[in-house]
Formats: C-alpha cells, sequence, structure tokens
C-alpha cells in the first residue's frame, strides 16, 4: 500500500453526484483545500456509477489521500433511545438484542453503531442508535473499492451534521432545526441545549435545484417535509415546545432562496447555516454551498466530533487489523535481515582488516627472522663471553664469604665444593647440633641482605660420630645458588647464525 497524504478526502455519491471536500489534518477547525463535485445520471444497475466513481477518483487522486465516506440517514434507520444504563459495553449489548424490535431484519444481516449523547439523573442515557443492512453497506464498500479506495471509515450522515452544528454552536442555549437538502433526500436534526434532541430523514427523487417552472414543487415537498419533521418533534418533546430557528444547509445548491420560500411554507423565519465561519479554519472561499456533512465528517475524521457512528463492516475491520499485522511482520523481518546484513558487510570488512594485517605481519616478520636469529646467537655469545670474564661470584669469594661467617671455634670445615653458577657444598664437624643450626641461619641471613647467594642455604643431614674418642656431630650444607641459568656449551656459539648487518 503507497504511503497517504496528510490530506483528508470526505466522499458522498449516488447516482445523482458525487461530491468530495478535501481537508488538510489540522489541531484547529477545518482546513479546507479543496470541494470538487460532478453531477450526472449514472445508474448503479449497469454499472455507471461505478463507472463514474473511478473516473472521479482518477481525474482527483482520491487514493493518495485519507478517504472517509458517508452513508445517508434516509437509506437506515436510525432511533434516539433512552437506555437504563450508562455503560457503553452495556449498551451495545442491549442494542444487539433489542434490534430485531426496531428493524423488521435478523441481527446478523445489520450493522449496528451508537453514540451516547447525554446522561440522565436516574443512571440511564441517551443514545443515537442506528440500524444499517449489511447489504446497503457492503454496496457501498464495493463500489469504492472498484475505484481503488479503500476508506479508513464510513460515517452517517447524522452524525457528520449534527457534528458540524454543534461544534459551531457550542453550548448555544435554544433550539435549533438545521435541515440538510441532500442528494436524493432531505434531512432534518433538531439540537437543544447543546446537544442532539431530534432527528429524521426521508428519501426523495428532488435533486434540489431551482429549475424554470419547477421551483413551485421543490418549495411545496420541502414545505411538506419539514413541517411534518417539526410536528414529530413536537410531539416528542416532553412540553411539545417548538424550535426557535430553522436553518438550511446543502452540499449541491444555494439555500437563499429555499428559506425565502421555507419561511413561507411553515410561518417561521428561516435561514441559511451560519456556521461555516466558525468551523472553517481557512479556506473557506473554496467552498460553493454549504456543506454542513462534509465539514462534520472532517471533524469525524480528526476525532473532534461531538457524534461518532461509525458504519465500516467489522470483517473489513478485522481483515485490515491481520493486514497491518502482515505488514508489520514483514517490516520487522526486512529490519533484521538489514541489520543481520550491515553486521555481515562489518564482519567481512574486519575478517579483511585482520587478515591483511596479518599478512603484513607474517611478510615483516620473515623480513626480520634472519637479524633476530642473528640477535639471538650474539646473546648467547655474550652471555657465555659474560661468564668466563666475570670476577664476581667465583669459588675464592664463596669461600671467604663462607670463611667471615664460619664460628671461630667448635666447628671444622673438612669439604668444600663449588659448582659455578649453581651450587656450594659443604661439610664439616661441630661440636653440637646447635652450632651447625646457628651456621645455617647465618648464611640464610647474610644471603637476605649482603650475600645473595646464600639465601637459599639448607641442612642436607647431620649425625654423631666418634672422633678420637669423642663425640662430635658430622654434617653437611647445601647452598643452592638462585636463578641458575643453563650454561651455553661452545658449540653453540659456534653452530649459531652470524648477525646480518
Amino acid at each position: 500500500m503507497s504511503r497517504k497524504t496528510n490530506y483528508i478526502s470526505i466522499l458522498q455519491f449516488d447516482e445523482r453526484g458525487i461530491s468530495r471536500l478535501r481537508a488538510h489534518r489540522s489541531s484547529k477547525g477545518v482546513e479546507v483545500v479543496a470541494f470538487d463535485q460532478e453531477r450526472g445520471e449514472w445508474s448503479g444497475r449497469d454499472g455507471a456509477l461505478e463507472a463514474a466513481l473511478q473516473a472521479f477518483a482518477a481525474k482527483y487522486r482520491l487514493a493518495d489521500d485519507q478517504v472517509y465516506s458517508v452513508l445517508p440517514r434516509y437509506d437506515m434507520t436510525a432511533r434516539i433511545l433512552v437506555l437504563p444504563s450508562q455503560d457503553a459495553s452495556e449498551i451495545a449489548g442491549m442494542i444487539r438484542l433489542s434490534a430485531e424490535e426496531y428493524v423488521p431484519f435478523p441481527a446478523e444481516e445489520l450493522i449496528t453503531d451508537q453514540c451516547i449523547l447525554g446522561k440522565t439523573n436516574d443512571g440511564g442515557s441517551r443514545v443515537l442508535v442506528v440500524f444499517a443492512h449489511r447489504d446497503v453497506v457492503d454496496a457501498h464498500i464495493k463500489l469504492l473499492q472498484a475505484a481503488k479506495l479503500d476508506p479508513e471509515q464510513v460515517y452517517l450522515s447524522t452524525a457528520c451534521l449534527a457534528s458540524a452544528a454543534l461544534a459551531a454552536r457550542g453550548e448555544a442555549p435554544g433550539r435549533c432545526a438545521v435541515i440538510n437538502l441532500a442528494s436524493g433526500g432531505l434531512e432534518v436534526l433538531v439540537l437543544k441545549e447543546g446537544t442532539l434532541a431530534y432527528g429524521r430523514a426521508v428519501s426523495s427523487q428532488q435533486d434540489w435545484l431551482l429549475r424554470e417552472g419547477g421551483e413551485q414543487e421543490v418549495f411545496e415537498e420541502l414545505g411538506v417535509e419539514v413541517r411534518a419533521s417539526l410536528s414529530a418533534y413536537r410531539r416528542e418533546a416532553e412540553e411539545g415546545e417548538d424550535v426557535e430557528s430553522v436553518y438550511l444547509c446543502s452540499e449541491w445548491t444555494g439555500v437563499e432562496s429555499h428559506c425565502e420560500a421555507l419561511s413561507g411554507e411553515i410561518g417561521q423565519e428561516c435561514g441559511p447555516a451560519p456556521f461555516v465561519e466558525e468551523l472553517v479554519a481557512y479556506g473557506s472561499e473554496h467552498l460553493s454551498s454549504i456543506p454542513l456533512v462534509s465539514l462534520g465528517a472532517a471533524l469525524l475524521a480528526q476525532e473532534r466530533g461531538a457524534v461518532c457512528v461509525q458504519l465500516l463492516p467489522e470483517a473489513l475491520k478485522k481483515s485490515r487489523r491481520r493486514a497491518g499485522t502482515k505488514r508489520q511482520f514483514i517490516l520487522v523481518g526486512v529490519l533484521l535481515a538489514l541489520v543481520l546484513l550491515a553486521l555481515g558487510g562489518v564482519y567481512w570488512h574486519e575478517v579483511q582488516v585482520r587478515q591483511a594485517y596479518i599478512k603484513d605481519l607474517t611478510k615483516r616478520a620473515s623480513t626480520m627472522a634472519p637479524r633476530a636469529r642473528g640477535i639471538i646467537s650474539k646473546q648467547r655469545q655474550l652471555t657465555i663471553l659474560q661468564n668466563q670474564v666475570e670476577r664476581t661470584g667465583n669459588a675464592i669469594e664463596m669461600l671467604a664469604d663462607l670463611c667471615e661467617l664460619f664460628p671461630r671455634s667448635d666447628m671444622n670445615l673438612t669439604r668444600f665444593s663449588f659448582t659455578h653458577r649453581e651450587k656450594i657444598e659443604i661439610w664439616g664437624r661441630a661440636r653440637s647440633l646447635q652450632v651447625i643450626e646457628k651456621l645455617s641461619q647465618d648464611l640464610s641471613a647474610a644471603g637476605k641482605s649482603t650475600i645473595p647467594y646464600f639465601v637459599r642455604a639448607q641442612q642436607v643431614y647431620e649425625q654423631k660420630i666418634v672422633e678420637r674418642n669423642e663425640e662430635v656431630m658430622d654434617f653437611k650444607i647445601s647452598i643452592p645458588f638462585p636463578g641458575a641459568e643453563t650454561q651455553v656449551s661452545d658449540a653453540e656459539i659456534l653452530d649459531g647464525d652470524p648477525v646480518n648487518e
């Protein structure tokens, strides 16, 4: 589905005319962009109306807008009822159960909707109830779909007319009648103290245009129907009250002459509905008549109407919800695919960068390998030379340091073994075990402070022996050197790679 514009098109059509009010969504009033009409004689039976609607929709590009259509009140049954509840769901249930009391059709053949007009003091509600035969609504939807139009909603003309008049009048006191001269019929509403009090609609063959020689017939029929409607209102009113003012409006014709003639017919002042200036924020110059029904539908489309009755079939609503859910799943799937594709692209790029970096490092390593091997060989040679010329840590120094720590008496050194950079081993005789332990402790202490080579000094064994008829202790102390390194043989030096310079 193509993306809709931010414009609203209110569409009304029958076998005599097609009307479109185009408005821009706004938070104030109705912003009229265009008001287009075409009249003709199109039969719905031979497909002429369908073809005319298709041509009209193509000419004005209605499919680009958000389309709302209006069904006339005279094609269905509407009642204002007082029901003993103020809960919307309970009211809807009451209406479904009692539908067959008001229309001669089974409930499954009806499309019903309702709007709470007000609440009574005893806990009830005044409700506008509409019973539309499913065939009427389905035929209307089928014509729209044939013109490639998918209506956002289908409104009732009564709700549109009342919403426009109430929006213009506000909470104005008193009672007024608003009469709409529609194509194919006539509708009369009575507003009282800011609410819809009464409504009546009749179908008619009149198109309400004043042609030479036919004016009297139009005025007489208008007078008869208006008088009948006002009389019915007086009968239903609690105190038999009459309306205080009468206003005319129409999508299709100017109403000045009709007002003048109607004033004589009903004996009461009648004038054109003065509501357009209150409803239209700008664009009133596009209006060639007083299209209160279209203006009220534009308010309802923007959720600013006081009386809302919607006739879009439930099956179509469910189909749209399923289509909307499907579109959402598709959108989410496409989004996930794009995310995965983007992540795959990033991963592929990172892999390529890493491979290029590894290749560069490998190339540099292969270039530097001979030099590195030469450097390692030189390091080994230098280590051997250092060991050969190193003066510190030799046997003489070790023996001197050891003698410094040896006790002056009670102990003899019998053997001294020195392994370069590995260990020292000493054997001796002592008069007591305490003398041996003290020497071991002195060696460890010296290793921690002044002679690091002695830090790991440890007693290997002690045993008593008899020497010259005297009992003495034979002992051995081992001193491993810390961090002893593996010696490099001269053969390794001779076999090492030369340094590449």
